[in-house]
């Protein structure tokens, strides 16, 4: 840990200020803390209504990151009413929030920590508690064995207490213990929970925790000296394309397996560092838990392990993960059984981590922010599990103590009420989709209006510059759930890719829309040549339809169904003069589809076209100037005559109205549509699909 205290440090910042400063020190290394974990707090006085001194407690708030946390991310809390908690014998947690909600000064501040009554009852003026691997190394171990060398390393400047679930009960035994905390210690080791060190302000506290783990750093050197803790790994080694292919291969089906509903976005990480820990050894390690109560929220219980042959063909490979997944997910049950009360039923995320030895490692979350945390919290367990291994041989909680945090009421409903917020709020929760044509028109109203209704969404499109400037845009509103990706339709190998990189992105694909489209040169079939045919074929027939077969492998793979959408155009259907070209491709891209429908109908994957019509897109302008120029009239009487002919009198098209409906074929409110063509043009009689 270096000493980087006076990096980016204001010149008379308060007391809080520097704690603010103090957390970002922290978060910023994900050794000592993994994103949205760890706590900080200071207390102060402050002057109250009658000019007396009031003593507060300021604590990081529920749901902040030490990362990013600001002045207003802390919640202040009356010392004196807290107080109270070294007077209660026992409290529920239900009674605990409220007694909190109760000594909060602002009560539109974020709620505060769960483990405020730890900081509370710590006479300390700044309180910094981490899930540092160092400490986790440490106290990962037999119970007796890391309170020895616990005082071994530190004598007394460094207070050993024994496992106890987090929140009230954990302040309970703190309380207990604090009068006997000598008077030259400086931080706490919490059995299989991370460490708190304490101080007078905000650099004393960083600067003890650096000596600390600096000490326990030194000693886990020692103890790792000369030996290969893990072993060798067992797996041949593939090259980056190989591990590219097999992960394209096995990620649609971890995700399939992992949940429908909700689903889940996966994070996969190839890194040398990973591949290299995942032994034999560390798997026997690994199946005895994880290395502190937070992983166990934000990584699992467990990590599922797939022994694949990785120089199998695709099939076999596939077939062993799902038959693997699936005996994990009974094992799963197994232990729900043993442990659970009749009312709790299994939880739908029961595993986040999935280790591939020779390949990688899986993470599985409700966003793609959440799956790398995930990442984060297993990557610094398992340098931990490495570091206990090499101590004394890792040991973690008991099974009855990980089923009573993972079904932690406090912490569990936070998660099952995002779950049904999403469900009942949102179209299309944590699904995947790629918007083929997205820069732009149709596709840029679709990016807003998919982001919008929960899902992940790839713009994809031949300028790729553009595809990004609207990716920015639609993150602005949506951070973290879109990405840009050029394609060239024309290319077998361009789509091939982008439903590659999604795969690898996200984990698979639940919903294709595609809306490409070129303009055509119009010309009478006397006229016509073959290089109009040829363009319009290669964008509107062949290009959707090499793109619908790559979604549809995903899906396929997943197991999860999925939705397939193309926009088709009123040239599918009516005959328009000097469009054989044009409306040649878009019929036989319809055609296309309703086969698409016929034959994928048996994976549960949907596929619809919408006929739209006069819809305000870059590309029907440069229709009506041109018609115009045909025509002989002004572009405002040509848009007039495409008025007066729809039934409803209705003049340009908002792009969002086709965005709206792709949303709705994608989503469960047409779960059983396929086939179908749907219109918006605003009722031209000569396009009626009936």
């Amino acid at each position: 840990m270096q000493d980087n205290w006076s990096d980016g440090l204001r010149t008379g910042s308060d007391a809080l200020e520097q704690v603010v400063h103090l957390s970002h020190r922290i978060g910023a290394d994900p050794r000592l803390v993994q994103p949205g974990g760890g706590n900080t707090s200071v207390k102060i006085l402050v002057p109250n209504k009658d000019g007396a001194n009031e003593a507060r407690l300021l604590v990081k708030g529920s749901g902040t990151d030490l990362r990013t946390i600001d002045r207003s991310g802390f919640t202040a809390l009356s010392l004196a009413e807290l107080s109270e908690l070294r007077e209660q014998e026992t409290m529920s947690d239900e009674e605990m929030m409220a007694f909190m909600a109760h000594c909060m000064v602002d009560p539109s501040a974020p709620a505060p920590s769960v483990e405020t009554p730890l900081h509370s009852i710590l006479p300390y003026t700044v309180i910094a508690h981490t899930h540092d691997v160092a400490t986790m190394s440490l106290t990962n171990l037999d119970d007796a064995l890391a309170e020895r060398l616990v005082r071994e390393l530190f004598e007394e400047e460094i207070v050993y207490a024994p496992y106890v679930r987090p929140g009230f009960p954990l302040a309970r035994v703190v309380s207990r213990i604090a009068g006997d905390i000598p008077a030259s210690a400086i931080g706490m080791a919490l059995a299989h929970h991370g460490l708190v060190v304490w101080g007078e302000d905000a650099a004393e506290t960083y600067q003890r925790l650096r000596t600390t783990l600096a000490r326990i750093d030194a000693y886990l050197a020692t103890c790792r000296r000369g030996k290969r803790v893990l072993g060798a790994v067992a797996k041949p080694e593939l090259s980056v394309e190989q591990r590219h292919a097999r992960a394209i291969g096995l990620l649609p089906v971890i995700r399939g397996a992992l949940g429908s509903d909700p689903r889940v976005i996966l994070h996969f990480d190839a890194s040398d560092e990973i591949r290299s820990r995942l032994t034999n050894r560390f798997r026997a390690a690994s199946e005895r838990g994880m290395t502190t109560p937070e992983h166990i929220l934000r990584a699992g219980r467990l990590p599922v392990w797939l022994d694949l042959d990785l120089d199998a063909a695709g099939e076999h490979i596939i077939r062993g993960a799902r038959e693997q997944l699936a005996a994990a997910h009974e094992q799963y049950l197994a232990y729900h059984k043993r442990q659970a009360r009749a009312y709790l039923a299994p939880l739908s995320d029961w595993a986040k981590v999935v280790l591939v030895p020779g390949l990688g490692m899986v993470t599985a979350f409700k966003d793609k922010k959440n799956a790398q945390t995930a990442n984060l919290c297993y990557r610094a367990g398992m340098e931990s599990i490495e570091n206990a291994e090499a101590v004394g041989g890792f040991r973690f909680l008991s099974e009855e103590q990980v089923f009573e945090f993972e079904h932690w009421p406090l912490e569990r409903r936070k998660v099952d009420a995002a779950i049904q917020r999403e469900l009942a709020q949102q179209l299309l929760p944590r699904h995947v989709v790629v918007i083929i044509g997205g820069a732009s028109g149709i596709g840029l109203a679709a990016a807003h209006r998919f982001a919008q209704e929960g899902a992940n969404v790839v713009v994809a499109d031949l300028d790729e510059a553009a595809a990004q400037r609207v990716a920015e845009d639609v993150a602005r509103e949506h951070p973290g759930t879109v990405t840009a990706a050029a394609v060239d339709v024309r290319e077998e190998s361009s789509i091939a890719d982008l439903m590659d990189r999604t795969v690898l992105e996200y984990g698979g694909i639940d919903s294709l829309f595609y809306t490409a489209g070129r303009a055509p040169r119009f010309a009478p079939v006397l006229d016509v040549e073959r290089t109009d045919l040829i363009q319009q074929l290669e964008v509107h027939y062949l290009g959707a339809v090499m793109a619908v077969r790559a979604a549809a492998r995903v899906m396929v793979r997943q197991g999860m169904g999925g939705s397939i959408v193309a926009s088709v155009s009123k040239a599918a259907i009516a005959p328009a003069r000097d469009a054989v070209a044009y409306g040649a491709s878009k019929a036989a891209l319809m055609q296309a589809l309703r086969v698409a429908a016929v034959e994928l109908g048996q994976h549960g994957i949907r596929v619809n076209a919408i006929n739209a019509d006069q819809i305000d897109t870059p590309m029907f302008r440069r229709f009506v100037a041109e018609r115009a120029r045909g025509s002989g009239v002004t572009v405002e009487e040509q848009l007039e005559r495409y008025r007066t002919r729809n039934a409803m009198g209705v003049s340009l098209i908002p792009a969002q109205a086709v965005a709206d409906m792709a949303v709705l074929l994608a989503s469960r409110k047409f779960a059983f549509t396929t086939g179908d063509i749907l219109t918006i043009d605003g009722g031209l009689p000569d396009a009626f699909p009936r």
